[in-house]
């Protein structure tokens, strides 16, 4: 037998319990399947216990992290044999490791939901980002709580894009629908040429990955490293930068491959660049964006080489 496992991650009072409870007993009532819940906390929102007593759901509880472990839901399986797990994770737990250690047998992770207070997103960003980041970035869903007016959704989205490209985001509005409105990225064409800054560079990139028609055609201009990748023609080279999460050890490079009909830079060398931004090949496959190059000159590599979103 499959049992399927959802996780519900995030800080107290972000909703999981509210979210959990009510996709598990729609699920329920809809496909009558046996079901547990995993509760990993105590929050404000209580578990309607006695219609989940009615339904025949189980509720099993794990205080300590430590505690949460492959003998535990080894022994939970066995017990209670569910064809739907769903696990309210505890927002300062490391969701990362659980997701490492070995599940019962037929167990498989179906969903990975990540519940933001976003009343609350900016003050962890600030003071607990890494723990913060922690289940963002392995998670399908992430849903952004009780969104005012004036919540930087789409600021927000492209910086979470740029840590975890496959999720899907949603904002919701303090009354429980569902905010479809974006904020437009715009950068000012000035004198022909877009100047992208190290403030803008991460926003500047997702927006380029999914909206490149408003770009082809375009001139650009903005600093970054150069490295050498395999597939690429004589006179092509990647141009970007390193973008961190939380530390320099978990950065990650994001670029373009650019094209130069003269001079071409060294791997490692830190260049300005003013190039047009044009739909090209690589390897006889479609490229999203190819930058070509207009004028280049090398530069001192700056004093911080990492971008922080």
């Amino acid at each position: 037998m499959e049992t399927a496992v959802y996780i519900f991650a995030g800080f107290l009072n972000s909703g999981k319990t509210t979210a959990l409870q009510e996709s598990l007993l729609k699920t329920v009532k809809t496909n009558n399947v046996k079901s547990i819940i995993i509760c990993t906390e105590e929050g404000e929102e209580e578990y309607r216990m006695e219609e989940l007593k009615s339904l025949c759901i189980d509720v099993v509880e794990v205080e300590n992290e430590e505690d949460f472990t492959e003998e535990f839901l080894e022994k939970t399986a066995e017990e209670y044999m569910p064809e739907n797990v769903y696990i309210e994770y505890n927002g300062m737990w490391d969701l990362k490791a659980f997701l490492d250690i070995t599940m019962p047998k037929g167990w498989y992770i179906a969903n990975i939901f990540s519940l933001v207070d976003a009343g609350t997103y900016e003050i962890y960003l600030k003071n607990m980002r890494q723990t913060l980041m922690n289940p963002l970035s392995v998670s399908d869903v992430i849903l952004f709580n009780r969104c005012v007016d004036g919540f930087q959704k789409g600021k927000i989205r492209r910086s979470l894009k740029i840590l975890n490209s496959r999720a899907e985001l949603f904002f919701i509005k303090p009354n429980g629908s569902i905010d479809y409105d974006m904020d437009e990225f715009f950068l000012p064409d000035e004198k022909g040429t877009i100047d992208v800054t190290d403030e803008v560079f991460c926003s500047w990139f997702v927006d380029c990955i999914e909206n490149t028609d408003k770009y082809y055609g375009k001139k650009v201009r903005f600093s970054g490293i150069v490295t050498r990748g395999k597939g690429l023609a004589w006179n092509q080279f990647y141009v970007g930068r390193y973008i961190a999460v939380c530390c320099q050890e978990d950065a990650q490079f994001v670029g373009f491959i650019a094209e130069s009909e003269t001079e071409l830079p060294m791997d490692g060398d830190w260049i300005e660049i003013e190039a047009r931004i044009e739909q090209g090949e690589i390897a006889g496959k479609r490229m999203i964006i190819l930058l070509k190059i207009i004028d280049m000159r090398k530069m001192e590599v700056p004093g911080e080489i990492f971008l922080y979103f």
